[in-house]
């Protein structure tokens, strides 16, 4: 895309973070690029284009961090996570608007559930993929299931309950208790080697300088 694109993306999603979505509309955002309201229309026609587009790129990002971030053990599993909750609060007003945009627009609601399965089926092939690997044990698939599903109900929803208890500001502050809490529902299903696995991840959420190495 060419730069001046770029810089509307990099814009709108700084405005979209600190307000919401909902609340900034083109003629700002146009404002705050000082630009007219017709070169901003040129490159995103209406806002739901603009919208869609950072959806995809943020989706893009995300692939990115899996492509580059295999698992093999729950270390890495954890670990790859705090990156996908990192590029998550760098377009975090996606995630606290995205039910009022799927109710608006069919074409995101479309493209959010593209996205969901892809996140579904890898999150699937990874959890048993560490059942294989023995870090993880299961009594029935009820309980793959479950650790399935609670793991991608809190991807899709912990800036939300965040939300609840501070503002936008404070999202990334709280990152690390959510991802702690993300550790420990893998507890009941761990092995000596994912329990291992766990007290490390979370040792190093604990000191904040370890976090630039794995």
């Amino acid at each position: 895309m060419k730069d001046t694109g770029r810089r509307i993306l990099d814009k709108s999603v700084a405005l979209f973070n600190e307000k919401g979505i909902e609340y900034v509309g083109m003629r700002e955002l146009a404002a705050a690029l000082d630009m007219r309201i017709g070169n901003l229309t040129y490159y995103f026609p209406t806002k739901d284009d603009l919208v869609l587009k950072l959806l995809e790129t943020f989706s893009a990002a995300d692939v990115a961090i899996h492509e580059a971030n295999k698992v093999k053990s729950l270390y890495d599993f954890l670990l790859k996570n705090a990156l996908l909750f990192d590029n998550s609060l760098k377009y975090k007003a996606l995630s606290l608007s995205m039910v009022h945009l799927i109710e608006q627009n069919p074409k995101i609601g479309a493209n959010n559930s593209l996205v969901g399965n892809a996140y579904e089926t890898r999150l699937n092939e990874e959890i048993a993929l560490l059942a294989k690997n023995n870090y993880l044990k299961f009594k029935s698939s009820i309980e793959q299931l479950l650790l399935v599903s609670t793991n991608s109900l809190q991807n899709r929803f912990w800036m939300s309950e965040a939300l609840l208890d501070g503002n936008r500001k404070t999202l990334e502050g709280q990152k690390n208790h959510y991802l702690s809490m993300k550790a420990f529902l893998f507890t009941p299903y761990a092995t000596q080697a994912g329990l291992k696995d766990i007290e490390r991840f979370l040792k190093k959420l604990s000191n904040p300088a370890s976090q630039q190495t794995a």
